[in-house]
């Protein structure tokens, strides 16, 4: 199991948004649906982390993320994601589950 999931239960992540990790985790073949439906339940810690802070999330394991992305709120989405406890490859998922639905404001 991904190291970070012990993370998602402490106070820096929504409690409701820890619970939802951890169903997300036990699902063998989570669907699009499961991903967008995962959300934070209001702002943590990490909502408010810039490039700066998001930086020393990356490492051999998350740089694929950098990799998976055009646009630099995708790839900090995604690591605010893996920081709050979802492996490398569902917060891929999930961001290009929101991306495909909501995209960004400003962007044409």
């Amino acid at each position: 199991m991904n190291e970070r999931v012990t993370g998602a239960s402490s106070p820096a992540v929504h409690p409701e948004c820890a619970r939802a990790i951890r169903q997300l985790l036990q699902l063998q073949e989570p669907k699009r649906e499961d991903f967008l439906a995962l959300r934070t339940y209001g702002n943590d810690r990490y909502s408010s982390m810039g490039w700066e802070e998001l930086q020393s999330y990356i490492n051999e394991k998350t740089v694929v993320i950098v990799e998976q992305f055009e646009y630099e709120q995708n790839i900090m989405s995604a690591l605010r994601w893996v920081a709050r406890g979802l492996p490398v490859w569902h917060a891929i998922r999930k961001v290009k589950a929101d991306y495909s639905v909501y995209g960004y404001k400003g962007q044409s």
